[in-house]
């Protein structure tokens, strides 16, 4: 089915299952992301030709794959920090009393600050904004639709652009970045955002995904560090809050009542369940974030006129994880 869309007093035509509206407005109101807008243009440019040729399907496929799967990462993102905000409620409750110097200022850490979750934003919608353009390489552009494409992807580039020098002073510390690697990502950002704000190359789709693969592989695997580490230290605090709740029950004095002992040991559990799902939202991120790189990889070789097969059963991978990651987080009482 068929949805119409205005934009600037610009009709468009978008498939109904596509997402629109990716971020909110601070205030809470909903915002149209510059990289859906570019979405929507992209998809109108190439739209009136009805005989697509194969890189052509393959780009716009490849395009509402990642915002697919861009939209729902950064739902699970957000996702992510209150399932584990939850926790650290739970766990202020267990360390109020017995410690006298708790503050609610230093001793509730999120699992990503405001700050450094508006660069992983930035990441995701740079990738998700390259995307969306490249549809727009294979076709051909009115004068008033490109300029409103590359005015929308020069927002996003810029965003990115600005970030790429302290984009890694913002991600926890990961283990396996070198300065060799950390050099690399700032390398991407600036290239990405680069790219975003001039588009100059038109109708080189060959050209710009081979240069771009690069870059496109070090910010994947940026994000999927960061993944890693975001699992492995949001495990590890509800492992403390679990082993609290369980001594807590266990030595209470005075004794529970019944009532108190079955309300407490249904906090346990639900404390476990919380755990596993973060835990899942989190795996299904990562491997979002893998399936994009090598989709992309896929697509770079296929616009060269290699290994057609492969970027076939890439595109169908791509779909698919983005679909399962979005259902799982659908799936979440409390998101």
């Amino acid at each position: 089915m068929i949805r119409h869309v205005s934009e600037n007093n610009v009709l468009f035509s978008v498939p109904m299952n596509q997402k629109l509206n990716a971020t909110m407005h601070p205030k809470g109101g909903p915002r149209r992301s510059p990289a859906a807008f570019i979405l929507v243009l992209a998809v109108c440019l190439v739209s009136v030709n009805c005989g697509l040729a194969p890189i052509t399907k393959q780009a716009t496929a490849f395009s509402h794959a990642t915002v697919s799967v861009i939209n729902s990462s950064e739902d699970a993102y957000r996702s992510a920090i209150k399932l584990h905000r939850d926790v650290l409620i739970a766990a202020a409750v267990a360390d109020y009393d017995k410690n006298p110097t708790w503050s609610p200022y230093k001793d509730v850490k999120p699992l990503l600050t405001p700050d450094q979750l508006d660069a992983r934003i930035k990441v995701l919608d740079g990738l998700k904004a390259y995307a969306s353009t490249l549809v727009a390489l294979t076709g051909k552009p009115s004068t008033k639709d490109e300029s409103a494409l590359n005015s929308a992807a020069a927002g996003v580039g810029s965003n990115l652009k600005a970030l790429h020098q302290t984009l890694v002073s913002k991600f926890p510390v990961i283990p396996s970045m070198n300065a060799e690697t950390a050099n690399g990502v700032s390398t991407a950002a600036r290239a990405l955002g680069e790219y975003l704000m001039a588009r100059k190359v038109k109708g080189e789709l060959p050209k710009v995904t081979q240069e771009m693969d690069g870059h496109v592989e070090a910010l994947c695997k940026l994000l999927e560090s960061d993944v890693k580490v975001l699992r492995r230290q949001a495990d590890a605090d509800y492992q403390k809050i679990i082993v609290d709740q369980d001594s807590m029950i266990r030595h209470a004095g005075p004794a529970l009542n019944p009532a108190q002992h079955r309300d407490e040991v249904a906090k346990l559990i639900d404390l476990a369940n919380q755990q596993m799902a973060n835990d899942e939202l989190l795996e299904k991120l990562e491997k979002a974030i893998n399936s994009l790189a090598l989709t992309h990889h896929a697509l770079a070789a296929a616009a060269q006129g290699n290994d057609q097969e492969s970027i076939k059963q890439k595109l169908v991978e791509l779909e698919a994880v983005g679909q399962d990651l979005g259902n799982f987080y659908s799936s979440l009482p409390s998101k």
